[in-house]
């Protein structure tokens, strides 16, 4: 009986134990009982710095010629001749391609023919109208005067009406025969391609010899070459949907190209899309963006591939922090102040209690001697280095745990926390130098002090 009475007096005292550390107390976070000291966790420090900042959006694109023209056939031919390669310069109004035009002159000479022949056909219409209309006068008077019969008269007028739709016919007809005509001498026009613009040859798609066709609803038709003005050049972007509400027409970018990524090409946002675009297999939507490039550099060309940069928002004089020290935070986790404080903010957002519950806030942890210490961020934008702090929350002497990523995982309000190896020399290394800034200038002031009084006592004559 006594060894089980003991048994259940030490079960009793250990659960007594663990029970009195599980509970915390104070905003600290800390156990009422302290079986063992706490360790201290190892973590990498920063002060906040005032820095320029811009926030960047990136993108893929494509570059282009701002006046670029595809020079294909309206007529169906053979091409005759084609005096230009690829990458010659040409000029609007040069020769770019002649095409057989031997079936088109057939043509108009058909054509012209036709029209003579409807022509004569209208005078003799006329004639047969002039006829009937005589013919029919006179019917009328010997009806008036009962020489004729009524059955007679109404055939003349039966033969008048007749030779007027004749003559309206061959009108009709000899206007279609025209308008055929018309239409041949322009098609016969198109047999030779002239170059609309003035710029350099692209792209080249066909040969000397080829046939090329002309386009229809299923078939776009031969598109014969490329010529492009290359002294404007722009690069069609294609941005996130994420990202897009921050793009706006005239803000600054810059381009890199594949071919020479390290060099960047000064751009400009000229116009953004309204609609969106779904890419074909996948679930993303992205809208273009048209960037203007302004150089004219002769290492971009149209084609190339290339990686956009948007400077979307810029700060001049912001305070800053890098991006590790920012962490995430269930609500459960932090203090009632944080989280009413966090609630004020998004007083005008509508959710519900399920999905407040559900949110993480943003917060950073300073160090306080040597204890960590949660404060809410209130974050600006941001780069890839640093996040822009607003409001007072943090100070510019504050000492801002910003690594290693364990140890900011683990970190809660109240943890002790010890500066690494590299962080405690550096500390060392800058207070040294303050302390030996001091001590020269304090020997500066000495020197310049006996200096003086020496030029004093020779200005007095003593020794």
């Amino acid at each position: 009986m006594k060894p089980l009475i003991t048994v259940l007096v030490l079960a009793g005292a250990c659960a007594g134990i663990f029970a009195l550390g599980s509970i915390r107390q104070g905003a600290d976070d800390k156990p009422l009982l302290n079986v063992a000291d706490e360790l201290p966790i190892t973590v990498k420090v920063a002060k906040p710095t005032r820095r320029e900042i811009t926030r960047i959006v990136q993108s893929p694109g494509d570059v282009e010629a701002v006046l670029e023209v595809e020079i294909s056939s309206e007529i169906v031919a053979k091409i005759e001749e084609m005096p230009v390669e690829e990458g010659d310069l040409v000029k609007r109004g040069d020769l770019l391609c002649r095409l057989n035009d031997d079936n088109l002159k057939a043509e108009v000479v058909s054509g012209q023919a036709r029209v003579a022949q409807l022509k004569a056909n209208i005078v003799q219409a006329e004639a047969d109208l002039e006829q009937a209309e005589r013919d029919c006068q006179r019917q009328t008077r010997l009806s008036e005067v009962d020489a004729t019969s009524d059955k007679e008269r109404f055939e003349y007028v039966v033969v008048l009406k007749k030779a007027r739709a004749v003559l309206e016919m061959r009108t009709q007809e000899l206007a279609e025969a025209a308008a055929i005509l018309e239409r041949v001498k322009e098609d016969l026009k198109r047999t030779i391609i002239d170059s609309p613009i003035s710029g350099v040859v692209s792209k080249l798609n066909a040969k000397q010899g080829e046939v090329v066709i002309t386009g229809t609803m299923n078939n776009p038709g031969t598109v014969i070459m490329t010529v492009s003005d290359m002294s404007k050049m722009q690069v069609r972007a294609r941005i996130d949907e994420v990202d897009i509400p921050l793009v706006k027409a005239g803000q600054k970018a810059r381009v890199y190209l594949q071919s020479d990524p390290q060099v960047p090409v000064p751009a400009r946002v000229v116009r953004v899309a309204t609609k969106g675009t779904k890419m074909e297999g996948r679930d993303v939507v992205y809208f273009e963006a048209l960037l203007e490039v302004l150089s004219t550099e002769s290492r971009i060309k149209p084609g190339m591939t290339a990686n956009v940069e948007v400077e979307a928002a810029k700060r001049d004089d912001a305070i800053t922090v890098p991006v590790e020290a920012i962490v995430h935070r269930m609500r459960k986790d932090l203090s009632e102040e944080i989280v009413q404080a966090f609630d004020a903010r998004q007083s005008k957002l509508d959710l519900s209690d399920r999905a407040r519950q559900a949110q993480y806030i943003k917060v950073l942890y300073v160090m306080d001697d040597e204890i960590a210490k949660v404060r809410l961020v209130d974050a600006g934008i941001a780069d890839t280095r640093s996040v822009e702090l607003c409001g007072d929350l943090v100070g510019m002497d504050d000492l801002v745990i910003i690594g290693p990523y364990r140890s900011l995982d683990q970190l809660k309000n109240g943890k002790k926390v010890a500066l690494s190896d590299e962080d405690k020399k550096k500390m060392q290394e800058a207070a040294g130098g303050k302390d030996g800034a001091e001590e020269k200038l304090a020997e500066a002031d000495d020197g310049k002090k006996d200096s003086t009084d020496k030029d004093q006592a020779v200005a007095k004559g003593e020794p």
